[in-house]
């Protein structure tokens, strides 16, 4: 099973004493560059998305950027965690989409009441992908050697973690740790996370909701590709290091991109895949066709993936 939280919430507090001068008012907003975001906030996904918020003062006030590190298209929402005597334009929450590698003003902020003192505490949360790409029905390759000993422990639908957006139209291929995956489809690498440890054991008696669980669903290594048409195959459950493959690569169908293991919230060395898409700060799994799923065994229980489905 895989499950990520997609959005990752950066905060960023400002306070800004009033001043009756002009040049008072200048120190005032140059003294903000000390200012710096605060970490994700708890809970949030573990590398789900990179965005980054960050403030700079102008004339009259403050604009709040938002900064995109990724190879890949990103949207962010902007919303208050708190605030006084503060006016945004646009109102928040506000919602940007931002470029592979670029940065966006969000919004500015001023005072209300000049004469008062302005003071908001701002969270970024970011989603990858486009919100306006435009899927194209292809036929994906098998995301493993077609000699490695695989079987479907859960497809499309599957009760047990297959049941939300996210992974509606998910795989799980039952194979060993260290199992060699391939891109299913061209793209480029648009995020990498291999740096959490597989689970000593299986996690079966772990429970969705729970401290421990929670703290699974966040360590699950991962690849992501995009595709040319904004769709984003995910390959989960990764080992440790398990990537050979870098942040801003191209890849083609077929080429070994990273090893299989047994990280996150997992019942058992398998790999997760998925194709999905932003629907507006959401990441939602697309059904899809593979070749050579439908010869694969499915596990007791499981339900198989059906290829050429479309929705």
């Amino acid at each position: 099973m895989h499950r990520l939280a997609v959005t990752r919430a950066r905060r960023l507090r400002v306070h800004a004493a009033p001043t009756l001068a002009a040049v008072a008012l200048a120190f005032a907003l140059a003294s903000l560059a000390s200012v710096k975001a605060a970490p994700p906030a708890a809970g949030a996904a573990d590398g789900s998305a990179a965005a980054r918020v960050r403030i700079e003062t102008t004339d009259d006030g403050y604009q709040a950027w938002a900064d995109n590190p990724l190879p890949g298209p990103i949207e962010v929402r902007l919303r208050y965690r708190q605030r006084h005597n503060t006016v945004a334009s646009p109102e928040l929450p506000a919602r940007a989409t931002i470029p592979a590698g670029g940065s966006t003003v969000v919004a500015a902020f001023r005072a209300a009441d000049p004469s008062r003192a302005l003071d908001f505490d701002l969270i970024l949360d970011s989603v990858p992908g486009n919100p306006s790409a435009q899927p194209r029905d292809v036929t994906y390759l098998l995301p493993l050697a077609k000699d490695a000993p695989v079987m479907i422990d859960q497809g499309f639908a599957g009760t047990y973690s297959h049941d939300d957006e996210e992974n509606r139209y998910a795989i799980d291929f039952a194979v060993p740790v260290g199992t060699a995956v391939l891109a299913a489809r061209d793209g480029v690498v648009m995020q990498v996370i291999d740096r959490h440890l597989d689970a000593p054991r299986n996690n079966t008696t772990q429970h969705r909701g729970a401290a421990p669980a929670d703290t699974l669903l966040r360590n699950a290594n991962l690849i992501r590709v995009l595709h040319d048409d904004g769709t984003m195959a995910v390959y989960a459950h990764l080992q440790r290091d398990g990537a050979v493959v870098a942040p801003g690569q191209r890849v083609r169908a077929g080429q070994h991109i990273g090893w299989s293991g047994n990280t996150g919230f997992s019942t058992g060395p398998h790999l997760h895949f998925a194709v999905q898409v932003n629907r507006g700060m959401r990441l939602v799994s697309l059904p899809f066709r593979m070749e050579e799923v439908s010869r694969l065994p499915s596990d007791s229980g499981a339900c198989v993936a059906r290829p050429g489905h479309r929705e």
